[in-house]
């Protein structure tokens, strides 16, 4: 219980709306997790908001417990030369998908694109390809160093504490969003750094859809015991943070990338 202390904090009361009731979704064993280091508490719990409806861990990382967790990296969060045309085919759709609902003015100069929490880069390498100026953040070390490798822009920083000095075209949460302990403070974040009619791209699984529904009936669902998130979104969810956040939803597709994936494209406001 000491580490339990020391590396996570618990939730006050639900992450998305602060209300303190909740139904109990049930304890799942994450200690076959791959990249567990010993040290990172060994169990989920995952509770559901009574207001709201959100899905969330009982705690999440503190500082420390981050650290922990990202002291190694999964084999697919580090850029591979034997696997470059399957990366470049899983990003083009998306890639190109967001591009398709940046404004035209946007096109004319090479759009600003930062990707939060890039892992292996995939995003960041094909979003270069098709002329944009790209750059991935991660908390990783290993990962920034492997893309600066391969002649890519990354950089080890906390999203939340960059500067609005600069403003973006383009900011994704390629598969981040449900890492993040507070995900309406970085989608604000996002919205801070977007230009009016920017876009923010968020992916992640929908516990909303026949995928995740067919995987809780096989009792094979790797979400419930995937350590290093701490929330499960739906489509409506996610599109209730994105308008309280100051962004108008645009296009829905379904993601090829991980079981039960989605991806939603917003445009910023351009009155907020």
């Amino acid at each position: 219980m000491s580490n339990m202390r020391v590396l996570k904090e618990r939730y006050a009361g639900c992450p998305l709306c602060a209300h303190t009731e909740y139904n109990d979704r049930g304890y799942f064993d994450c200690s076959q997790y791959p990249i567990d280091t010993g040290e990172l508490p060994r169990q989920l719990h995952w509770l559901q908001c009574a207001m709201c409806g959100h899905i969330y861990t009982d705690s999440y990382y503190t500082k420390a417990g981050l650290q922990e967790l990202f002291r190694h990296a999964h084999a697919h969060q580090v850029m591979d030369a034997t696997n470059a045309d399957q990366i470049r085919l899983h990003w083009a759709e998306t890639v190109e998908r967001t591009l398709r609902y940046l404004p035209e003015s946007f096109l004319l100069t090479e759009p600003v694109w930062l990707d939060v929490g890039c892992g292996a880069g995939g995003l960041v390498a094909v979003a270069a390809e098709f002329g944009c100026k790209s750059v991935g953040l991660d908390l990783r070390e290993s990962t920034v160093r492997s893309l600066r490798e391969w002649g890519y822009a990354a950089n080890q920083i906390d999203f939340l504490q960059l500067n609005d000095d600069q403003l973006f075209d383009i900011v994704s949460f390629a598969d981040v969003l449900e890492h993040m302990a507070f995900p309406m403070t970085a989608l604000k974040k996002a919205h801070d750094l977007l230009k009016p009619n920017g876009l923010v791209l968020v992916s992640c699984p929908n516990y909303d859809c026949f995928s995740w529904r067919a995987m809780d009936k096989l009792n094979a669902n790797p979400y419930w015991v995937e350590m290093e998130h701490h929330h499960n979104f739906s489509r409506a969810m996610l599109t209730i943070m994105l308008t309280a956040s100051g962004f108008t939803p645009c296009a829905y597709a379904v993601s090829s990338r991980y079981k039960a994936g989605m991806e939603v494209i917003a445009r910023r406001n351009i009155a907020t």
